[in-house]
């Protein structure tokens, strides 16, 4: 009976891997294999973003992700709105004129004028608005790209719906990572190589956080107390 396997290349019983018998059910391999490829070109652009990130993440200065472009400016909100204390019309008016599609982190009423605040991945818009004349001044702060991606990373300022996208990200990344093991199991010369490189991933990554996490030389934050100290207004 002749061999199936390709002219030139060595028995499977000489890599010491094959000493190692595992029996995966052919179906259940198939079935791996091809989740394993089309859930990775499916969650390729996300598993990219959140990639990068990890390391623009860790080096906002480095980028100039933490310095925005700041851009003040003076606007006129309806007396009629303020006067009737039509808030939701105010906001909508403040969302028309400064074309803001981030979510609103606050509306404060105090004496004399009102405080609204906007945020978005890119962008930060306080907006303080006199109740007797309606003038409103308007103070934006735009982050450049880094910045960006870095708080789509966090999920800061992105709404219920990126979340969703973070959450189908993790679940991605999870099912790839398993389908890769089965298909890495399944092969005699891959074994030990693939044994040596998931022991030592796993090794370094624990004696990493045992040994130098979070490291001598950085401040831990102290905890902020119950009763906050309020300095006298002067």
């Amino acid at each position: 009976m002749r061999s199936s396997r390709p002219p030139g290349e060595p028995p499977a019983s000489r890599y010491l891997g094959a000493r190692l018998r595992i029996r995966i059910n052919r179906r259940f391999l198939e079935f791996s294999r091809t989740i394993h490829i089309y859930l990775s070109m499916f969650g390729l652009l996300v598993m990219l973003l959140f990639g990068i990130t990890g390391f623009t993440v860790n080096h906002e200065d480095l980028f100039h992700a933490t310095t925005p472009r700041v851009v003040d400016r003076e606007i006129q909100t309806p007396v009629e709105s303020i006067k009737s204390n039509d808030r939701l019309g105010i906001v909508e008016h403040l969302r028309a004129t400064l074309k803001i599609s981030g979510a609103m982190t606050g509306f404060d009423d105090l004496d004399d004028r009102l405080f609204v605040g906007f945020k978005e991945p890119g962008q930060i818009w306080e907006v303080e608005i006199d109740k007797t004349s309606g003038a409103t001044r308007v103070h934006q702060e735009l982050f450049n790209f880094v910045a960006l991606i870095n708080n789509l990373h966090r999920g800061r300022y992105s709404g219920g719906a990126w979340r969703w996208v973070i959450d189908l990200s993790a679940i991605i990344i999870v099912v790839a990572c398993g389908t890769g093991i089965v298909m890495w199991l399944v092969l005699p010369r891959r074994r030990i190589v693939g044994f040596v490189a998931l022991m030592s991933g796993i090794l370094g990554t624990m004696l990493i956080y045992w040994l130098l996490v979070p490291g001598p030389g950085i401040p831990v934050a102290p905890e902020p107390s119950a009763h906050p100290v309020v300095a006298p207004q002067p």
